[in-house]
């Protein structure tokens, strides 16, 4: 029977990770020697006990085995290649021999249906129920592993030779509760996953500015890009493997690349532009009136993000708002064997309230807790926060400045604890299929081999933002009388104008009664 097990884990300058029973003792009960070869997982949650998750990371060991496949690449070459089967066969019986040895060429280059399969052995699960704490552990764990040294130590030889390289943006931004952003840093990280036979050299070009103009590579090393930015890179850090020396005269990043093993190749700050949009605008809104709290939270898409091709779509978008542990079962309801989450419920843009009772159909009074006008809502206990989900923005079909809502009405009693002060910022985090803040491509790759190898490019950023909530108390006047409302200093010389008119008038009226009586008489 599997179960959770309290452990304290130390980091040692050794690189190795010590699991300990107590923070006192002094002999760890289990002690896992850092490699390479091994990598972090992503985090997850799973059901930790009746009462909610935990967040769990794996430190494991991926090796490859090569095994009759169809690769993602192979699939496209060969739809292509099967529509001109039927001229291959005209020129071969019309004896044009050039345009049978293209064919054949094309064929040669899809090379063989054999793949690189993922095997994956776990070493070691740790969980906390702390989201920022396994953060900052995964993240201490990735920095041991870059600085360790590996080597290629014999020549292998593959059926299939491939060559997978991955650029990861990652942004954070601080950002107060008027949109003025006040920190925002950037980094790129490149990976890289080689199957090269024999003990080969390889050569990696990106869009370095010092480069620009000087490239020389092979028509076969060049890879397609969509950009011709050229990039400034600073606090530059390279893996063992590559040649330092080289790249400081050159600027050329060469190295020999361990075998079949997912390394971080190097990884640089960049300055983000300062004067350009983000990809996605939050603005979230806390209104506290008596025991009622409102949340509203406004997501605005702008257009274009560093792409001249298109718009870079937002994926895995997720919005996390803080809230009291004592407000959780506003959000909880009774199922048949558990207690689930009320989920949002969803509100088309635009839409008229109230419109299905003019069309005759039933609507229930009642308002929803949550509503949303795009993903799902809900309370995550994990989080102590409720989060909101979207899986890609803007969606299919909407264009660029589109708005999405997300509003929630809680309703507190008399017994209901009311903190001194609520948490002060929103998180945001999603992720973007393109490096959109540091326009960093790969431009070349070059092996020394006979055949080159085959090359997949793939490119990633990570966003995440802590975002100031604007928080107001509904004791005041409405918004359109404080609208209406005019300035202290005019309402008292208006003031001052009206009584000294009204004197003026009751020095009238005696005068006025002098001369009605005199006439009178």
């Amino acid at each position: 029977m599997r179960f959770w097990k309290k452990v304290f884990v130390k980091l040692t300058d050794g690189s190795g990770l010590q699991l300990f029973n107590s923070k006192d003792d002094k002999d760890p009960f289990q002690e896992l020697p850092l490699q390479a070869c091994y990598s972090v997982s992503d985090i997850g949650a799973q059901q930790f006990d009746q009462f909610g998750k935990i967040f769990t990371v794996k430190v494991q060991y991926i090796f490859y085995k090569e095994r009759p496949g169809v690769r993602p690449g192979q699939v496209s070459k060969a739809e292509r290649l099967t529509t001109r089967i039927s001229k291959f066969a005209q020129h071969a019986i019309a004896g044009d021999y050039e345009h049978v040895k293209e064919f054949a060429s094309d064929v040669r280059k899809l090379g063989m249906p054999v793949e690189h399969a993922p095997q994956i052995s776990q070493l070691l699960k740790l969980g906390t129920q702390n989201y920022e704490d396994l953060k900052l552990f995964a993240s201490l764990v990735e920095e041991q592993l870059f600085i360790l040294t590996v080597h290629r130590d014999r020549a292998l030889n593959y059926k299939s030779e491939e060559v997978q390289l991955t650029a990861v943006d990652e942004i954070y931004v601080e950002q107060d509760a008027k949109n003025v952003v006040h920190r925002m840093i950037a980094r790129v990280r490149v990976f890289f996953l080689g199957f090269i036979s024999g003990m080969p050299e390889v050569d990696l070009g990106i869009n370095d500015m010092r480069k620009q103009g000087r490239e020389v590579v092979g028509r076969h090393d060049i890879i397609p890009v969509v950009t011709e930015e050229w990039i400034r890179l600073e606090a530059v850090e390279f893996h063992c493997c590559v040649n330092s020396e080289e790249f400081e005269t050159t600027q050329h990043i060469k190295f020999k690349p361990p075998d079949a093993c997912y390394i971080e190749l190097i990884r640089f700050r960049v300055r983000p532009p300062k004067n350009r949009e983000l990809p996605l605008q939050v603005k979230t809104k806390v209104t506290i009136q008596g025991r009622r709290v409102d949340i509203f939270c406004e997501i605005l898409v702008p257009g274009f993000s560093g792409r001249k091709l298109g718009q870079v779509p937002c994926e895995d978008v997720v919005v996390r708002f803080p809230l009291p542990e004592c407000w959780i079962y506003l959000f909880r309801v009774e199922k048949h064997f558990r207690y689930g989450s009320v989920k949002s419920a969803h509100r088309r843009t635009g839409k008229v309230k109230g419109i299905e009772r003019l069309m005759g159909t039933v609507e229930t009074a009642d308002s929803a807790l949550m509503e949303v006008t795009s993903g799902q809502a809900k309370y995550e206990h994990q989080h102590r926060a409720i989060v909101w989900r979207m899986s890609r923005l803007p969606k299919e079909g909407q264009g660029a400045y589109t708005m999405h809502n997300f509003s929630c009405h809680m309703n507190l009693t008399a017994y209901d604890q009311m903190p001194e002060s609520l948490d002060k910022y929103c998180y945001v985090e999603f992720t973007m299929p393109a490096t959109t803040v540091s326009h960093c491509v790969m431009r070349s790759v070059s092996v020394t081999s006979e055949d080159p190898p085959e090359k997949y490019v793939r490119y990633l950023a990570r966003h995440e933002y802590r975002i100031e909530m604007e928080f107001s108390s509904g004791s005041g006047p409405a918004d359109y009388v404080a609208a209406t409302m005019k300035d202290p200093e005019i309402q008292q010389k208006e003031e001052a104008a009206r009584k000294q008119q009204e004197q003026q008038q009751q020095q009238q009226k005696p005068q006025n009664h002098e001369s009605s009586s005199e006439d009178s008489s």
